[in-house]
């Protein structure tokens, strides 16, 4: 499900199959608005909306196209058409410039009228949004390699073969290196500035989510055998691990939020961790049929949310014990 980053927001902006939803934190989830005013035939969205300020929302949808959407009165535009594959990450903004990561493998920079500046092409679909730093970008492809991409050009800085795909963003931490994983069950560090890989450690399954960056040179990671661990990055060793939900898995990130470490797994399951790895709080979201394919989102208030794909309820909110406050259903 198509949740946003909400920290120190009221309002949450949820993508759910043809629509878009807004809803109110301050007040139980209840719902706002419903996006676009008019449905959109063939349109169908799946990342979180790309808020371009108050009034103008960018969303990608299945029919590759990019829709542009007035929050003021729910009309929307055709951005962006040229792309050839399903929009699954979410464009990044930096200034004035877009940059869209499509299925089909490439990378467009776009203006804020959705003109094409440059695009960068690799060998295999792109689900994630690219990293950016110092006039950087880093993006990680399905065809195994990890790109490092002039921001102002596009043109090739550098690039490195992790093995095996990798369908999330990278992290950077503060001394310039970069942190993902991969379907090689692998976790990698990779110096930002040339490429050389640092060092790397094997996990029990696949990761798909981005790693959390933690205090005191920690490190935290997801996998699709649902375990969660904490890596030492100075050492380059798994400090703990622990399997959050046997016989599931994860496929989003580990959340930080007040020294805890929240995790949700596809089966829902939502459980809280302390930093030590000794299990605080662990809840069964219960929809049989409904299944939690995110990363868990904190509001500002303490609220954490998590989406979820084919049941009535599209968003829970627990209290930071986990217990339940709310859960969203759209009006029909």
């Amino acid at each position: 499900r198509g949740l946003g980053d909400v920290y120190k927001r009221q309002t949450a902006y949820i993508a759910d199959n043809q629509a878009i939803y807004s809803i109110d934190l301050t007040d139980k989830g209840s719902q706002l608005d419903t996006f676009p005013a008019e449905p959109i035939r063939g349109a169908t969205f799946y990342h979180p909306p790309l808020l371009l300020d108050a009034n103008t929302m960018l969303v990608g949808s299945y029919n590759n196209k990019i829709y542009q959407i007035d929050l003021e009165d729910g009309s929307s535009a055709e951005f962006f058409i040229e792309a050839k594959n399903r929009w699954i990450g979410s464009p990044l903004l930096i200034e004035d410039t877009l940059y869209a990561p499509n299925s089909n493998g490439t990378l467009y920079a776009l203006t804020l009228d959705g003109e094409s500046i440059w695009e960068f092409e690799t060998d295999a679909a792109i689900w994630a949004t690219p990293v950016f730093a110092d006039s950087r970008l880093y993006i990680a492809s399905q065809d195994h390699h990890l790109y490092a991409i002039n921001a102002n050009t596009g043109n090739l800085i550098w690039d490195i073969d992790l093995g095996a795909s990798a369908v999330s963003s990278p992290v950077m931490a503060e001394d310039g290196t970069l942190y993902i994983g991969t379907f090689g069950s692998e976790l990698f560090a990779i110096d930002s500035e040339g490429g050389a890989i640092l060092w790397k450690l094997e996990t029990e399954g696949w990761i798909w989510g981005s790693p959390m960056l933690g205090p005191e040179n920690t490190l935290f990671v997801t996998d699709l055998n649902a375990n969660l661990y904490a890596i030492d990055t100075l050492e380059h060793t798994i400090l703990w691990s622990k399997e959050v939900d046997a016989g599931s898995s994860i496929t989003g990130s580990a959340m930080l939020f007040n020294d805890a470490l929240y995790v949700a797994t596809r089966s829902g399951v939502i459980a809280s961790y302390d930093l030590q790895g000794e299990r605080l709080w662990k809840e069964e979201l219960g929809e049989e049929d409904g299944e939690f394919y995110g990363t868990p989102v904190a509001a500002g208030d303490g609220t954490i949310l998590i989406g979820a794909v084919g049941a009535s309820n599209i968003v829970y909110a627990y209290n930071t014990n986990l217990e339940p406050l709310w859960q969203f259903i759209p009006e029909k």
